[in-house]
């Protein structure tokens, strides 16, 4: 006969066991999760101290980088010495660009013999955002009544000037590659093309009284900046901070400036500037675009017209610059340089001299 106390005590003990059972397994595999999670944690922490001290070691060998490629862009630089020696350069930039970078384009280009750069800066009234200015350069322009809109308006101004700058450069002397491109009429010329030196800089001169630009040289004013020059070279600068949009103004006006005048434009594209030794990254935002002026410019006709540079912020790319332009002036030769989509190689081949 079965004892029922006997039979409690049995189940009792039973579901105790199982109980106690359960509770060390989950005991058990708590710690084997928490000291895998940990071992996880101590791996990560180790990686992480690696990767940090790795980056300082990058940014150190950068810093070094930098200082050495700005000894070669900048003053005294065996590497630009006489690059473009005698060579008048006139910068074209817009109201916006920052005054650092032109102090910097301005130190590698004497170095490499032009030290009395001229800047023609293209002024906000270029948009022609007021109705009065727009009125009043067509008037000065000579447009029909059906053509004074904002944007004919601007075309007419940026061709005038154009055809202006296109008449003071020159072509390279001597050596110019049997197939350059032959030079075309600037097209929305409201007028006839400059007929010489005197006629364009007279043509520069009006531009300048409308409020449209202003000329920016150490020797003086705009016929003696440019006057009587052996062919004028240019160098656009396009940054973010331009306060033209590059669409509407800049790169129109580097197209019918090469159109005009072959191989005499280098035009440069400067991104923020970047702290010695710090690391650039190309992360955007999602859905935003990055415009990209110089990606029109590098493709055909513009291409075998003039040269382009990225990176002009960086020593490196205003060393690229300096031979670009000395390039078009020994041979007419120009290219795509820099490290950007398109690019031919960081530098012209071989160094100006």
């Amino acid at each position: 006969m079965i004892n029922f106390r006997f039979h409690l005590i049995s189940l009792v003990a039973v579901f105790l066991a199982l109980g106690i059972g359960v509770a060390a397994g989950a005991s058990f595999v708590d710690r084997a999760t928490v000291e895998s999670l940990q071992g996880r944690v101590e791996d990560l922490d180790t990686a992480y101290r690696e990767r940090g001290v790795e980056l300082d070691l990058t940014r150190e060998a950068l810093g070094t980088t930098d200082r050495q490629l700005g000894a070669l862009a900048g003053e005294g630089s065996l590497a630009l010495e006489d690059g473009v020696d005698g060579q008048t350069v006139v910068l074209l930039v817009s109201d916006g660009v920052p005054a650092e970078l032109l102090s910097d384009l301005r130190v590698s280009f004497a170095a490499a013999g032009a030290p009395d750069l001229t800047v023609l800066r293209l002024l906000a009234a270029f948009e022609f955002d007021d109705p009065a200015t727009t009125e009043r350069v067509a008037t000065a322009l000579g447009l029909a009544p059906d053509r004074r809109t904002p944007e004919r308006v601007r075309e007419a101004a940026v061709a005038t000037l154009a055809a202006s700058l296109a008449e003071l450069s020159g072509p390279a002397p001597g050596l110019a590659q049997p197939d350059s491109p032959v030079p075309v009429p600037v097209a929305g010329l409201p007028g006839p093309v400059p007929a010489d030196d005197a006629a364009a800089i007279a043509a520069i001169d009006e531009l300048d009284q409308l409020g449209l630009l202003s000329v920016e040289s150490p020797v003086g004013p705009v016929a003696v900046a440019l006057g009587g020059a052996p062919g004028v070279r240019y160098l656009e600068v396009l940054t973010p901070s331009d306060d033209l949009a590059a669409t509407t103004v800049m790169v129109p006006l580097a197209e019918s400036l090469a159109s005009a005048a072959p191989a005499t434009l280098t035009v440069g594209l400067a991104a923020p500037a970047r702290p010695e030794g710090g690391i650039v990254t190309t992360t955007t935002a999602p859905g935003e675009v990055v415009e990209d002026p110089l990606a029109g410019l590098r493709a055909r006709p513009s291409a075998t017209r003039l040269s382009t540079v990225d990176d002009l912020e960086e020593p490196a790319g205003r060393i690229a610059a300096v031979y670009a332009v000395g390039q078009q002036r020994r041979t007419g030769a120009v290219g795509a340089y820099g490290t950007g989509p398109g690019v031919v190689g960081p530098f012209p081949t071989t160094p100006p001299g």
